[in-house]
C-alpha cells in the first residue's frame, strides 16, 4: 500500500514538472504579445498624444496584463518620482516581472536595449525606436510560437514517461 502511495506521489510529481515545464512554452508566446500590445499603446501615446513619458508608461500598464503590467508600472513609479533615468526605470520593471514570466532572457535583453533609447531625443526618433523594438519583439514571438508547437506536447510527454520510468526503476 505504501510503495503505491510513493509511486503515485513520484509519478505525479515528475508529470507536473513536465506541464509546467510545457506551461512555459506556452506562456512566452502570448506575454510577448502582450509586450508588443504595450509598445503598440506607448507609441500611440507618445506619437499622437505627445504624453509625457511616466504617464504613457502608466496608460500602458492600465491597458497591459500581467506580468507585462508589472514591467510597466515599475517603470512609470521610477521615473515619476524622478529618481530614476528611462534606462534604469525600464530595467527595474524587467527586474519586477522577469520572476513571474516566462520570458527569457533575449526577450528582457530587447526590451533594456528600448529603455536605452526611449526618452534621449525627439518623438519621430523614439517612434522609430519603438518601431525597431515591436520588429525584433515581433521575430522573438515567431520564434516563440515555433518552439511552442515543437516543444510543449514533448515536455508534457517527457514529464509522465520520467515519472512512470521512476516508479519502475524504484519499484
Amino acid at each position: 500500500m505504501l510503495k503505491a502511495v510513493g509511486a503515485g506521489i513520484v509519478l505525479v510529481s515528475c508529470t507536473g514538472i513536465g506541464f509546467r515545464i510545457a506551461r512555459n512554452f506556452r506562456e512566452r508566446p502570448r506575454q510577448l504579445r502582450a509586450v508588443l500590445h504595450a509598445l503598440r499603446v506607448l507609441q500611440a501615446e507618445v506619437e499622437y498624444s505627445a504624453t509625457p513619458l511616466p504617464f504613457a508608461l502608466r496608460k500602458v500598464a492600465d491597458r497591459s496584463q500581467a506580468p507585462v503590467q508589472t514591467l510597466f508600472e515599475r517603470a512609470a513609479e521610477a521615473l515619476h518620482d524622478n529618481e530614476r533615468s528611462v534606462a534604469e526605470a525600464i530595467d527595474e520593471g524587467i527586474r519586477a516581472c522577469e520572476a513571474q514570466s516566462s520570458l527569457r532572457t533575449q526577450d528582457f535583453e530587447v526590451l533594456r536595449e528600448f529603455g536605452k533609447t526611449l526618452g534621449q531625443s525627439d518623438r519621430q526618433h523614439q517612434t522609430q525606436q519603438i518601431e525597431v523594438a515591436i520588429s525584433r519583439l515581433s521575430g522573438l514571438e515567431r520564434e516563440a510560437r515555433d518552439s511552442q508547437q515543437r516543444h510543449e506536447r514533448l515536455w508534457q510527454y517527457v514529464g509522465v514517461l520520467m515519472g512512470l520510468m521512476l516508479v519502475v526503476l524504484l519499484y
